[in-house]
């Protein structure tokens, strides 16, 4: 009966650590841009970009690429949002302060 136990019990491990493999090679997928849903891709804003760096070295195009990498790795960070709220609740505390210390709303 133990042994029957054991091996249920070893199932359901399998089992859910396939499930978070797959969901993080999803959400992986889905922030490299790899997966269909990831979203509609602008191929009139590619094509301009494309066009107004068509002059760049193999230096600039080796220098983006690898910024590009190190910024997907930081994004893919919790603390890039905790950054980012960080930002929004200061800006808007900030505004707040300005609002109330001048009497006015200034855009």
């Amino acid at each position: 009966m133990a042994v029957l136990t054991f091996v249920a019990a070893t199932e359901a491990l399998f089992v859910s650590a396939s499930h978070i493999r797959r969901r993080n090679a999803r959400r992986q997928q889905t922030l490299m841009c790899l997966s269909p849903d990831a979203g509609v891709p602008l191929p009139f804003l590619d094509e301009h970009a494309r066009r107004t760096t068509a002059g760049a070295s193999r230096l600039e195009v080796f220098v983006a690429s690898k910024l590009a990498d190190i910024c997907r790795q930081i994004v893919k960070l919790r603390l890039f949002e905790y950054l980012l709220l960080h930002v929004i609740r200061t800006s808007i505390k900030r505004h707040k302060n300005h609002v109330l210390a001048n009497g006015r709303v200034s855009l």
